[in-house]
This record gives structure tokens, C-alpha cells and sequence, in this order.
């Protein structure tokens, strides 16, 4: 183990809670808040594996364009045509999560109901280590769902940047996300991005009253119909919205005296119903991550709250170096230095391929 690791205090603090040791005889009987958890990958996005480093994708356009020109006599000249392939690269970057207990943490606390009386100092097969290992199950896809969307290379604090004040940016400058790269592509052609009611606003509550739900029902409708022809052809076309804009398209269907098509409350939070014969998915993790991590506390107004993305699913690419991502959370114990760790490292990219196939309101 490492000596630099820095002093993180308690993993579990229960300072606060003043049960006796025969009062809390698990930590099962604690109450653990409600937490949003990440939609699963295979939702919304295509997986493509074996990215271990960095991997050229070639791209070549499926047309020529226009062809044919009036008929010629004999000895006919030939007409130029040429199909100009793009290059894009998957770059995967590696993240870890590592987490350091000693028996110190445990050991005035209500936690040492639970040591090893083989050896006290292993805590990695008593119930503390489960329990970590429960909350962590559920944050990793979370940390994963962020860094795919909301990763920024350049990320910084507000008021240079998005990042709320006091959060430190390095949890998302790993890889440039979806949102970082739809920039980029609405930057070369403004006719891919629709500018959404209420996010301009300069306080929390008017980003909140403008956006109408007569406003927002507009706005997607006019979204839709500004994407390319070839966006109708696409058989996995889905639109994926903020919950805060389905919310506003439900008040007004039922203004209009009506509801969402097909619709279901699927797993982890996720809405899901049609829109136009297309899917249509509501993903709370992104107000959750916009309202906590994109959030100019200096000015009080967070960082476009209401956006939606159309596009395919075959466009949205997470690249992974094996074939899942932090499947594997190790645990071990170190008899040397008595540290007990839980380690998860992995590698992943986010690609979006045909940059013709997006429409963005945010």
C-alpha cells in the first residue's frame, strides 16, 4: 500500500448516530436515502468492445451525391464523382475508483460489532465491505452515465466554466462526453441546435416559469422537424430528454385532453413513451447531474436544465476495452500494512459516428 494515500476520515461515518451496539445489530436496519441510479447502457447506446487503445474509425459517406448528367454520343467523357471518408479516433481513457480502510475507522465506532475475531484487521469478508460494495454498485454506472455525457476535457469551475463552484473538476475532465462533442458538430452547422425555452434565464425560477409547457411542446415538435430527411429512414432513432421537459410535454397532453403513447415507467427512473412513432426517453440522472454538478452558485442558474438529443441509438458509441465495464470490484487484504482496499479500474470512450444524424435543443 501506498503511504501517500491521503487521510480520508471515515468511509462509513456514524458519528453522528448514538445507538448502542445492541440497538444497531446490522447495518441493514439503517435507512439508506433514495438515490437515483444510471439507465442501463444498452438503453440508449450501442456498445463496442475491445477498445484497449487508440482505434482509428473510418467513415465514408453512403452517396455520391448527384449523378448523372444527359447522354453522350460516342467516345463518352467520364464525369468526376468522389466519396471523401472522414477519420474519428477512440481514445479510452482509464478511471479507477479506490477506496482504503483500516481498522482504525471501525474501531470506536458502532462498526466494531462486525470485526473479524479471526483476524480484526481483514474487514473485507464482514458486512461493512458488503454494504460499501451495495452503494458502490449503484454510483460506478452512475460515474460511468457521467462521463459519457457531461465529460469535459477542458472542464472548469463557474464562472469559467460549468462546473458547480467547490466540486472538484478532475471527477469530469477525463474524456469529452456526448454534450462536448454535439457542441462541436451544432458549432460547424447552427441548424442542428435549437435553442430551448428557459435555459437563457438568469435565475433559477425563470428557467423554470418560461419553459411552458405550450413553449416545450413547440420545441420539440420544431426539433424533430428540422432534422435531415434520412433521420425518418433510421430504424433505432430514439429522442432522450431531460425529465424536465417531459414533464412540461405531459401537462400539455393533458391540457390537450390527452396522454403519451405507450407509455411505461421503465427501471431507474426512466420514462419511456412515443413521440411521433419515435422512442422517446426521460432521463432524471441528467437534471440530477445538471442541478448538482452544473450549477452557477454565483449567479444562481444552472447550465441549460432543459434539453433533449435526437439521434440514433447506432450513433450514441460508449467504446470499452474488454467486454463490460467494472463488472469486476476487487477487495483484498493487505497483511503488511493492514490496509483493506477496494479497487475498480476500467477503460471507456464516447463516440458519436455520423454527425449528420443529431439534433440537439438545449
Amino acid at each position: 500500500m501506498s503511504t501517500l494515500s491521503p487521510n480520508c476520515g471515515n468511509t462509513i461515518n456514524l458519528d453522528a448516530l448514538h445507538f448502542t451496539a445492541d440497538e444497531l445489530r446490522s447495518l441493514k436496519e439503517l435507512v439508506v436515502t433514495a438515490v437515483l441510479e444510471a439507465p442501463a447502457l444498452t438503453d440508449f447506446h450501442t456498445l463496442v468492445t475491445g477498445i484497449k487503445n487508440d482505434k482509428r474509425i473510418g467513415i465514408i459517406p453512403g452517396t455520391f451525391g448527384l449523378v448523372g448528367k444527359a447522354a453522350q454520343a460516342c467516345d463518352p467523357i467520364a464525369q468526376c464523382y468522389e466519396n471523401v471518408a472522414i477519420e474519428k479516433t477512440w481514445e479510452p481513457k482509464y478511471l479507477e475508483v479506490i477506496i482504503d480502510m483500516c481498522i482504525d475507522e471501525v474501531e470506536t465506532s458502532l462498526m466494531k460489532f462486525y470485526l473479524n475475531c479471526a483476524n480484526s484487521y481483514d474487514l473485507t469478508a464482514t458486512d461493512i465491505f458488503a454494504w460499501i460494495l451495495s452503494i458502490l454498485g449503484k454510483d460506478i454506472p452512475k460515474m460511468v452515465h457521467r462521463n459519457a455525457w457531461f465529460g469535459d476535457q477542458a472542464a472548469a469551475n463557474a464562472p469559467a466554466g460549468v462546473i458547480t463552484p467547490g466540486y472538484d473538476v478532475t471527477f469530469f475532465n477525463i474524456i469529452n462526453g456526448f454534450w462536448q462533442q454535439f457542441a462541436s458538430i451544432y458549432a460547424a452547422n447552427p441548424l442542428q441546435v435549437q435553442a430551448f425555452p428557459g435555459n437563457d434565464q438568469l435565475t433559477y425560477a425563470l428557467q423554470n416559469t418560461v419553459a411552458t409547457p405550450l413553449l416545450t411542446y413547440n420545441a420539440i415538435n420544431a426539433l424533430i422537424d428540422g432534422a435531415i430527411p434520412e433521420m425518418s429512414a433510421q430504424g433505432d432513432r430514439v429522442l432522450i430528454v431531460t425529465k424536465s421537459v417531459m414533464d412540461r410535454l405531459r401537462r400539455q397532453l393533458q391540457a390537450l385532453g390527452t396522454a403519451f403513447q405507450d407509455y411505461k415507467l421503465m427501471v431507474n427512473g426512466l420514462e419511456f413513451a412515443t413521440w411521433d412513432g419515435i422512442p422517446l426517453y426521460s432521463n432524471p440522472l441528467w437534471d440530477e447531474i445538471i442541478r448538482t454538478y452544473e450549477n452557477d452558485t454565483s449567479t444562481g442558474r444552472w447550465n441549460d436544465p432543459h434539453r433533449i438529443v435526437y439521434t440514433t441509438k447506432s450513433n450514441l458509441n460508449i467504446g470499452m476495452a474488454c467486454t463490460s465495464l467494472f463488472e469486476n470490484v476487487n477487495s483484498f487484504y493487505d497483511q503488511r500494512s493492514r490496509y483493506n482496499r477496494i479497487e475498480a479500474v476500467d477503460a471507456f470512450d464516447a463516440k458519436i459516428i455520423d454527425d449528420r444524424l443529431l439534433m440537439v435543443g438545449r
